[in-house]
């Protein structure tokens, strides 16, 4: 009789005495011994270097079994007599590990099949597998065709209006071109220069001098012109400007105009987000989508990609926004927490100037991951004080949002923190800049709300401390690190 310990040999068939079963993956070896009739008797098996006793009980012949498990390739003939020679006897303890090793190393290892295919999960596990993904493309289509159902009575539209010219107004009016090529898409500009230069050529010189407009986008800097007939306008101006630029044209937007902001800010003079600047700045209420997420303008030019969030406390208008801009390269959810999109999206400006600040003194990918997480949980506390909800601080317009701009190389925070770190001035970094670093304004109005909602927030406020020129980037990273150990919450 022989007894084999390895979970990959495969015992012969109808071989006497043996008989084969599976046990939680593992090859199941079962080996009778008798004396006399009566099966007894006791031995050990080694699996994974762990030492397990199998016992025999008395019974009749060929009814029961022992189960031995293991990992140990090794096999030791048994007498006819009934007596055992044990492994352990056989191998020595260092053989006996290195076995071992290379049995676990060979079932962690994908399997290749006769035709050198490589064979990853096994054949019911791979089927489970398929029949997952089959009914996820089924949940797909029907959803789609649901949707498309029900938007085929709404009326085409003609013309969508971009406040501001700058990369991410331009870009996502082009991913609105591209997606709907019977659009007439009209940035609303204030410098003439650059109007004239994208309706000449083509291309926003400026700030995206690499990629070519779409015919059907073009600039006016007539407010009137640009807002005649439109259906929607984006909101695109940074946000400390816009207060003066949406009083200097209200007169000419409807107020049934929804306008969707993708200004990501808090209004330093005020501490008001977007959703309660246009508001007061418009004297009205109007109907409002609030659009964030992860997208660098220039990867939404790539058409890579890119996943955002549409808030608004209309439902059904924003699901005609979703509908909007949705495409093969866009995708939108949707939620009813404009709060919680609003403050992560100016927040997470700021977090990005410590995460460059970080950057910029070469403290490397520990300190980058620990002061990320403490930035997280500072802006979830804050803005759960709000009334944002915990599930879009963790969503794609929260941590998404804040991990891109935090890590992302094309992140103008970022970079402002990257010199910061470096020791260059705050004056010149801005100066050598020709775009806004939200983030800069944003720091010194987010000590004022953490003061108002009485919430600790160590790392925000010490960017706000740096900005200022009170510290210098490294004494604010050993302040931040030399304060009292806390519990995590």
């Amino acid at each position: 009789m022989v007894l084999c310990y390895a979970p990959a040999v495969v015992l012969p068939l109808g071989t006497p005495g043996r008989r084969r079963s599976h046990c939680n993956g593992w090859q199941q070896r079962t080996i009778p011994r008798y004396i006399d009739g009566k099966m007894y008797g006791e031995w050990r098996a080694c699996d994974d270097g762990v030492s397990m006793l199998g016992r025999a009980s008395a019974s009749p012949p060929g009814d029961e079994e022992v189960s031995l498990e293991g990992g140990d390739e090794h096999c030791t003939v048994v007498p006819s007599d009934g007596s055992a020679q044990s492994p352990k006897q056989n191998l020595t303890k260092r053989e006996r590990i290195k076995k071992l090793k290379e049995a676990s190393r060979a079932r962690a290892m994908p399997a290749v099949a006769a035709g050198g295919e490589l064979v990853m999960y096994p054949p019911e596990e791979e089927r489970r597998i398929k029949n997952s993904w089959a009914r996820l493309m089924r949940w797909s289509k029907n959803l789609r065709e649901r949707e498309a159902a029900r938007s085929a009575g709404d009326v085409g539209l003609d013309k969508v209006v971009v406040f501001g010219g700058g990369s991410f107004g331009t870009a996502i009016g082009v991913a609105l071109a591209r997606q709907h090529p019977q659009m007439k898409i009209v940035l609303l500009l204030r410098d003439p220069y650059l109007c004239k230069d994208i309706n000449d050529s083509h291309y926003n010189s400026r700030y995206l001098p690499d990629f070519r407009l779409p015919d059907q986008v073009t600039a006016t800097t007539s407010a009137e012109a640009a807002l005649k007939g439109a259906q929607y306008a984006i909101h695109a101006v940074p946000v400390q400007h816009s207060r003066d630029f949406l009083k200097s044209i209200k007169d000419y937007i409807d107020p049934d105009l929804p306008i969707i902001s993708v200004s990501k800010g808090i209004e330093v003079t005020t501490g008001k987000i977007m959703s309660d600047l246009i508001p007061s700045a418009l004297g009205r209420k109007q109907p409002m989508v609030f659009l964030s997420g992860p997208s660098f303008a220039k990867e939404v030019m790539d058409e890579r990609p890119t996943g955002l969030v549409a808030a608004s406390r209309d439902k059904v208008l924003c699901r005609k926004v979703q509908n909007l801009f949705a495409s093969p390269t866009m995708r939108v959810n949707i939620t009813t927490d404009v709060i919680g999109v609003e403050i992560c999206g100016a927040l997470k400006n700021v977090l990005a100037i410590a995460a460059g600040i970080v950057e910029g003194l070469e403290l490397g990918n520990n300190a980058m991951a620990a002061l990320i997480s403490q930035g997280c949980s500072e802006i979830r506390w804050l803005a759960e004080k709000m009334g944002a909800k915990p599930a879009t601080v963790s969503g794609l317009s929260g941590l998404g949002d804040i991990m891109l701009t935090c890590y992302g190389s094309l992140s103008r925070n970022r970079s402002v923190g990257v010199r910061l770190g470096k020791g260059d001035a705050l004056v010149d970094i801005l100066a050598s800049s020709s775009q806004v670093a939200e983030g800069v304004p944003t720091a010194g109005v987010v000590v004022s709300l953490a003061r108002k909602y009485r919430v600790q927030l160590p790392v925000l406020t010490a960017v706000a401390q740096v900005l200022n020129g009170h510290l210098s980037a490294a004494e604010a990273v050993a302040e931040i690190m030399n304060l009292p150990q806390i519990e995590e919450r």
